[in-house]
């Protein structure tokens, strides 16, 4: 299942492009990443199931998983 990371930059920042990642944990931390260095609106959409979460639900989606 793969991950699209789209994200919206604060003032005086660069944007940066989209990026697909393969699971979510890999979505996750490129999410925090991204949070880190400033962009205030992370999006990521599961390209399987149509699905757009925050980082937060994401987090919590991947510790459902990690639960299963």
């Amino acid at each position: 299942m793969a991950f699209l990371v789209n994200s919206s930059p604060g003032a005086g920042l660069r944007f940066e492009p989209s990026e697909t990642l393969q699971d979510a944990k890999a979505a996750l931390s490129h999410a925090d990443a991204l949070s880190r260095r400033g962009m205030r609106k992370i999006m990521i959409r599961n390209t399987v199931t149509g699905e757009v979460l925050d980082e937060r639900s994401l987090r919590a989606y991947v510790q459902g998983l990690a639960r299963k």
